[in-house]
């Protein structure tokens, strides 16, 4: 039995991500129950030329330069966590391995560990648990010199970080240490798990991306209104929720959904980059939309005037390791989703999802979908989802935890 713990919550992705986020996500839903503390991964120097135009940026910088200031409650429509702001690091990633990164990287490192040691005094932190969500070169652990020492360092890795080549540059490295250093390793997809375990000799623990079910299943359950994108729609409509990522997407795969759906509108919801779609051609496409990120709360809508939701990943090194934290939500919904065949993980949705091998089979696949939609396969789905949520993550986590603190090898 675990004692009430605390969370320290830290990883590649900042608290107020305006996409669908798994650390912020895990977070969420352990507010519900215990005390969470996010610490924001630092920002550095440089981000003073990149996001000095932000207001929401400059209005941290009492807590970035003065260490004042750093704590903001974070609220959601049922739920909320503390916010940390650690003040402002060095840009270093473009350092080559060595002594001078090194030594600058131990000075980054500091930072958070000040915060953590502040954290602890303001809030007479006692029992807590430290989840460092992908984000290996920055603490990947509590400092031994910390008091108290967390109930478990635990280090999860959410893609095959080799791919993505910015973090890549030391990524690598520190990923296999973080593996090493952690008491409890976890990933989020079969393949990330198993590579980490055979490199490591050591258990890593199958942590899947889950859904916020009571906020997706609202697709369903409540009369949600038109999305602004779509009240002058009168065509099928064909989403996908979440990042156009360059590295994932299969570019040539979207643009024969537009050509074989002329009479569909095919909308991306979600942050990207112009220029990828401008290198791509996809910007002179009549039916296909780039709308933008949106809060989390809002997708349920679009997914309910939606008639299928997509996966069109293209099948590389970095999509064989992903489980992608979309498909609970489209099941969540009840909407039928379409996707590639990219990785094991997704294959095991065979049967709840349409798996789709070719180009072919994508587009066959997409016009099953909107003709199968029955309400038996929509109740199916939505079964699926509630048994993959968040806190069913959360109580497998605590298992592990406790295994751990009772002395047993994890």
């Amino acid at each position: 039995m675990l004692p009430k713990y605390d969370v320290f919550m830290f990883g590649l992705t900042r608290s107020e991500f305006s996409l669908s986020s798994v650390s912020v996500a895990w977070a969420k839903e352990w507010a519900k129950t215990n005390r969470v503390f996010y610490i924001d991964r630092p920002y550095s120097l440089r981000d003073l030329v990149t996001k000095i135009d932000d207001p929401n940026f400059r209005d941290k910088f009492p807590a970035l330069f003065l260490g004042e200031n750093i704590y903001r409650e974070i609220k959601f429509p049922t739920v909320s966590f503390t916010q940390v702001t650690p003040r402002i690091t060095l840009p270093i990633n473009f350092l080559p391995e060595g002594n001078l990164y090194n030594y600058l990287n131990q000075l980054n490192n500091k930072v958070i560990d000040d915060v953590v040691q502040k954290i602890i005094k303001d809030y007479g932190v006692k029992d807590y648990i430290f989840f460092n969500s992908f984000c290996p070169v920055t603490s990947p652990i509590i400092a031994k010199k910390i008091q108290p020492q967390p109930l478990a360092n635990i280090y999860q890795s959410l893609d095959e970080i080799s791919q993505e080549r910015y973090i890549a540059r030391h990524g690598i490295n520190a990923e296999f240490k973080a593996m090493r250093q952690c008491d409890i390793a976890i990933g989020t997809s079969t393949g990330l798990c198993d590579r980490h375990a055979l490199e490591n000799n050591r258990p890593v623990h199958l942590l899947a991306n889950a859904a916020d079910f009571d906020v997706f299943e609202n697709a369903i359950n409540k009369d949600l209104p038109k999305p602004i994108e779509f009240e002058s729609v009168t065509k099928p409509i064909i989403l996908y929720t979440g990042h156009y990522s360059d590295l994932r997407m299969d570019h040539e795969l979207v643009k024969k959904i537009t050509h074989q759906f002329s009479d569909a509108e095919v909308f991306f919801v979600g942050t990207y980059d112009k220029k990828d779609l401008l290198n791509h051609g996809l910007t002179a496409i009549p039916n296909l939309h780039f709308i933008g990120s949106k809060p989390i709360e809002s997708l349920p809508a679009y997914l309910k005037y939606a008639k299928v939701a997509i996966i069109p990943y293209a099948t590389n090194e970095l999509t064989k390791g992903i489980y992608p934290l979309k498909i609970n939500e489209y099941l969540a919904s009840g909407t039928p989703c379409v996707s590639s065949s990219f990785s094991n993980d997704i294959r095991s949705f065979e049967g709840l999802i349409y798996i789709s091998e070719n180009h072919t089979d994508f587009l066959e696949n997409i016009q099953k979908a909107m003709q199968e939609n029955t309400s038996e396969k929509l109740a199916v789905r939505m079964a699926h989802a509630k048994n993959n949520s968040w806190r069913t993550r959360i109580q497998k986590l605590e298992s592990i935890i406790a295994d751990f603190v009772a002395g047993e090898k994890v």
